[in-house]
């Protein structure tokens, strides 16, 4: 579900990085936005679907969307960036919750040894990109990932995971200061293609005094809370009869009209209520 690699980020991605002035990267950096209505989240995640489908890691569907249940909700936040009339790049952040997380399907015990720590999670997923070129792409994924952060911060929040290809892992280890949490294996959410849990120990990366470029770009740059307020809220009355809806019932049996936790065929279900309770 949510795997980094739609980004399509060649070999020269870390190369392309190191060359990036600070300054630079921020005159020059795409603007994002949360998405604020049904519309600019279903033109989102139709975006992923396009680029998954296009690179083999999900089925076809009528509905023309990728999504996971636990990536609808309260709790998430859809970013996106624009690409002339079209949604350009998008990244979906979803925290913790009673239905757990997508990561939760393949890495459920190392998430649990956070939790009970006291650890407050989020997820980053669902991540694509329309532009074919490296160093957009790039450009992209940091304003992305600065929204990312600071809608972690907002909503006191201590860590961040990610699931990636193994491949893209040094991007993010040496751009936001990830650490490797739990080794590779296979993601069924997209047809066993390998995956690696990646996490950030927000609070204390951020205490250091040198950061890596992109967390020191996030740093720098702050964001009001009041970016986030105006998010689209999934309200179950805004998702009935959308394509969401469609989608999550024909797919895994869901009714997003009502709260209850999802359908025990969704790998995530039935997890994490406890940690909630």
């Amino acid at each position: 579900m949510n795997q980094i690699r739609s980004v399509e980020m060649s070999e020269t991605v870390i190369d392309i990085t190191a060359r990036l002035a600070r300054s630079a990267m921020r005159s020059s950096a795409p603007p994002c936005s949360c998405a604020t209505s049904l519309e600019q989240v279903e033109a989102a995640w139709r975006l992923v679907y396009e680029r998954y489908s296009q690179m083999g890691l999900i089925d076809e569907n009528p509905f023309g969307i990728h999504a996971a249940p636990t990536a609808v909700g309260e709790h998430a936040c859809v970013i996106w960036g624009p690409d002339g009339p079209e949604v350009g790049y998008t990244m979906t952040l979803f925290r913790d919750n009673p239905m757990g997380l997508a990561l939760d399907s393949v890495y459920a015990p190392y998430l649990d040894e956070l939790r009970r720590k006291g650890r407050r999670l989020l997820e980053v997923g669902m991540l694509a990109d329309r532009r074919r070129g490296a160093s957009r792409g790039v450009g992209a994924l940091f304003s992305m990932m600065r929204w990312a952060i600071h809608y972690g911060l907002h909503t006191n929040l201590t860590d961040i995971v990610i699931g990636v290809h193994p491949r893209h892992a040094q991007f993010y280890i040496r751009c936001y200061g990830f650490e490797e949490f739990a080794p590779p294996t296979s993601y069924a959410l997209v047809r066993n293609n390998p995956v690696i849990l990646l996490r950030l120990p927000l609070l204390e990366e951020l205490a250091k005094d040198e950061l890596p470029r992109g967390l020191a770009d996030a740093r720098d740059n702050p964001l009001s809370g009041n970016a986030f307020s105006h998010r689209f809220a999934f309200e179950p009355e805004q998702l009935r009869g959308s394509l969401i809806a469609g989608f999550l019932k024909a797919r895994y049996c869901i009714d997003p009209g009502r709260t209850a936790a999802p359908a025990a065929g969704y790998p995530g279900s039935a997890v994490r209520a406890r940690h909630f309770g």
